[in-house]
């Protein structure tokens, strides 16, 4: 099958009158460009199919185009630079996070167990200061409390001696002149008084 191009259209009268063609050929829709500043348009239908034309007739009366429609002009946006890739972060960083608030955290129960320790130590030694100059305080009241035992034992030896001396002096008085018991009180307060009175 041949394709026969389709006729020239024209716009008014023509003298001269179209001649029928054996078969009425097909029209698509005619080419039309777009105006520049305007968008593509949407495809226009086909227009029917011609009949052919009896001599009598006068020439076909051109189709009536469509004019296009001015399309809304379209928004151009601008295009978006790429940002700079981001930046893996490694899967140590949280780990070294983690151990490094451990580590810290760890420090600070160190250091504060560490002023406690310190300042029990520091009351220890307080106390024990203490403690030594209560024990050296006691020890010098124990020695002068022996000083005065001592001090008391040699005035209840002295005592003692004295009473002894005093009883034997009065068994003397109490015998008769150049008897036995006589010389026995004597001898007897030779020995207790011979601190007192020799």
């Amino acid at each position: 099958m041949t394709y026969n191009p389709p006729p020239h259209y024209s716009f008014g009268d023509s003298g001269e009158p179209q001649q029928p063609q054996s078969a009425p050929p097909s029209y698509g829709p005619p080419p039309q460009s777009a105006p520049p500043s305007y968008a593509p348009q949407q495809p226009q239908s086909a227009p029917p199919a011609y009949s052919p034309v009896p001599p009598s007739a006068p020439a076909f009366a051109p189709t009536q185009q469509v004019p296009a429609q001015p399309g809304a002009p379209m928004m151009t946006q601008p295009l978006l630079q790429p940002g700079p890739p981001a930046q893996r972060r490694s899967p140590l960083v949280p780990v070294l996070a983690i151990v490094a608030v451990i580590a810290f955290a760890g420090a600070a129960l160190s250091l504060a167990l560490w002023l406690r320790a310190s300042g029990d130590l520091d009351d220890a030694d307080a106390q024990l200061d203490d403690r030594d100059a209560e024990i050296a305080q006691l020890q010098e009241d124990l020695d002068a409390a022996e000083t005065q035992v001592s001090e008391l034992e040699v005035q209840a030896a002295d005592a003692e001696s004295m009473r002894a001396c005093l009883d034997d002096l009065a068994w003397f008085y109490n015998t008769e002149e150049g008897s036995e018991e006589e010389t026995q009180a004597q001898l007897a307060l030779q020995e207790s008084c011979a601190t007192w009175l020799w």
